[in-house]
């Protein structure tokens, strides 16, 4: 149902968990899986550049935002999930120093480089 970092959870997103488990029944679990900085999968792949990267970490969006390394690859295009306002604002001005603009904002967020080639 809802997946991401246990740590980062926003307090809303457990709520909503505990709520529809009543609601709708089911169960939750923790699971353990091994995860990789984003500048760790683009050194191990010798990534510099990449075209649209999509982030839905369930509340843990600007932490992986902030782990990226701006100076090692290009990202054309960053969606990332509008899980609530306040959380969302801040990540909208952390990328807007970085050169990024927002081309849509709804139910996720998109935001494009001033220089990508996709910029119009």
């Amino acid at each position: 149902m809802i997946s991401g970092l246990k740590n980062n959870y926003d307090s809303r997103h457990i709520d909503r968990l505990n709520r529809e488990l009543k609601q709708y029944g089911g169960s939750s679990q923790n699971i353990i899986v091994k995860t990789k900085k984003i500048e760790t999968i683009c050194d191990e792949n010798n990534i510099k550049h990449i075209n649209y990267l999509s982030i839905d970490v369930e509340g843990a969006e600007f932490d992986v935002i902030k782990s990226i390394n701006f100076d090692k690859v290009f990202i054309d295009v960053i969606g990332f999930e509008n899980n609530y306002e306040d959380t969302s604002i801040p990540i909208i001005k952390y990328l807007e120093q970085k050169n990024y603009k927002v081309i849509k904002y709804y139910t996720d967020i998109f935001m494009i480089h001033n220089e990508s080639k996709f910029n119009q």
